[in-house]
């Protein structure tokens, strides 16, 4: 399991930095231990696990406290028996009827602890069985498995960077007191602290300047009301890592472990990409003090895809974080379905910032931007020539304009435009030679960059007007 490849990992570097030598076996039970399970809140549900179960009155007559009978437990399960998800993070069930026995094998292998027959294909090794796996791989799973940073979906993400594991590392403490100082706040939920601690600490945050308010959930089958640590929404964590590593294309391993365990694999995240936001947004929003989108602002961007949708793109990267309702304002086959944003509510101008400035990172040209503004300006203008008669024929044709969902009635409809535009002198400058130019660009667009170029022109547009209007 990747969870030992990346226990055993942090564990290198942790006795590298702490001067020491210890096993996964000895870090488990000097350093995770008193965290994580050493008092009836642990940080990390392993279902099944001895941790998960209770104690036997006859156990309890030794007189060693609960914790310490769990741990021994576990350590008896590692010694004698097949290693199963029960006590092995991440791995197979125990038996062939469970849902993750396909982790399981007839192959010839010697299983844990079994003699060696002298004819490998004998019937009595044609059961399931599971190859000869090291005890140290199993407690490092254990590290790994604390080390996983949840997201929406219930997928946890594990990520081969030294500094950043040995940043969540650094929350372990934080989580256990703050679960110990929160009232009625549940437990086991390591992997969703974590994301939320991640997002914080690669924004310089610490345990000083942590702020994660408990949300208020329901049991399916208690109906108990009790208060849990918020999954963080995935493009969270994304634009943080972006932030902090904006030249750097990351490679993360995507999993759920429940009934049954699923694994999205290696998944690219495609850092400096996503990083156009803000290298846009100063671009864009410098010269417009009224209009300017902080960290926070962008980083509480909702994306229209869960992180499971998104991981089919096959590669995290701006067009994975596509903004929720975009595509309500993008333009309709049928004309009565265009939306235009209504820029007179707060609100609805940070969503119009948003769009706008996921739309030109998508372009990655900020002179189509611009193109877009002077288009916008065109249409204003010619509508205005129509007089006040009401909707005009000027008004309907920069509507079917702006509705455009192709290249050719694009094209048709401004050549419409021109020649009204023709016998006409209030119009900007170089005009003409505007529509032209706009022209040649969408012809060399891909084609799903079309219809975000039109959205674009029909957002300025909408802003144009509403400050027409507050005038």
């Amino acid at each position: 399991m990747y969870t030992s490849f990346i226990g055993k990992k942090f564990l290198a570097t942790w006795n590298l930095r702490e001067g020491k030598n210890l096993s996964a076996r000895e870090f488990f039970d000097e350093v995770l231990f008193p965290l994580f399970f050493d008092d009836e809140r642990h940080l990390m549900h392993v279902a099944n696990s001895p941790f998960f179960q209770s104690v036997s009155a006859k156990d309890l007559l030794s007189g060693k406290r609960e914790p310490e009978i769990r741990r021994e437990n576990l350590h008896q399960s590692v010694a004698t028996k097949k290693p199963n998800a029960s006590f092995f993070v991440g791995f197979a069930a125990e038996n062939t009827s469970a849902t993750t026995s396909g982790q399981m094998t007839v192959m010839p292998g010697k299983p844990v602890n079994a003699p060696v027959l002298e004819n490998p294909l004998s019937p009595e090794r044609q059961t399931p069985t599971i190859l000869a796996i090291d005890p140290e791989e199993i407690y490092a799973s254990w590290i790994g498995e604390g080390l996983a940073a949840g997201v929406g979906g219930g997928f946890y993400l594990l990520i081969d960077q030294e500094d950043l594991l040995w940043g969540i590392f650094e929350g372990w403490k934080v989580y256990r007191k703050y679960l110990m100082q929160t009232p009625n706040l549940k437990g086991r939920q390591i992997e969703t602290w974590n994301g939320q601690w991640l997002a914080h600490w690669l924004d310089g945050g610490d345990a000083d300047t942590l702020k994660i308010e408990p949300v208020k959930k329901v049991e399916q089958k208690t109906k108990q009301e009790h208060w849990a640590v918020p999954t963080l929404e995935w493009t969270k964590l994304v634009l943080a890592l972006c932030r902090r590593f904006p030249g750097k294309m990351m490679t993360i391993y995507a999993y759920n472990l429940s009934q049954t365990n699923t694994t999205l694999g290696f998944l690219n995240l495609n850092l400096p990409e996503v990083y156009r936001l803000y290298e846009l947004r100063d671009k864009i929003f410098i010269n417009q003090p009224d209009s300017v989108l902080n960290y926070q602002e962008i980083a509480d961007l909702e994306p229209l895809f869960s992180f499971k949708p998104a991981c089919k793109f096959g590669l995290i990267g701006l067009r994975a974080i596509e903004p929720k309702k975009l595509r309500e304002y993008l333009p309709q086959n049928d004309p009565k379905r265009n939306k235009d944003l209504n820029l007179s509510k707060e609100e609805y101008h940070k969503q119009f910032l948003i769009f706008k400035l996921w739309i030109c990172a998508m372009l990655n040209k900020t002179e189509l931007l611009e193109l877009a503004g002077q288009l916008a300006d065109i249409l204003v203008n010619f509508e205005s020539s129509g007089g006040d008669r009401g909707t005009t024929k000027e008004d309907r044709l920069s509507d079917q304009v702006r509705s455009a969902t192709n290249l050719r009635t694009f094209a048709d409809k401004w050549g419409e435009v021109l020649a009204k535009m023709s016998g006409l002198n209030n119009f900007p400058e170089n005009s003409a030679e505007t529509i032209r130019n706009t022209i040649h660009q969408a012809v060399k667009m891909p084609g799903d960059h079309f219809p975000l170029f039109v959205a674009l022109m029909r957002f300025e547009y909408n802003y144009l007007k509403n400050q027409a209007r507050n005038k």
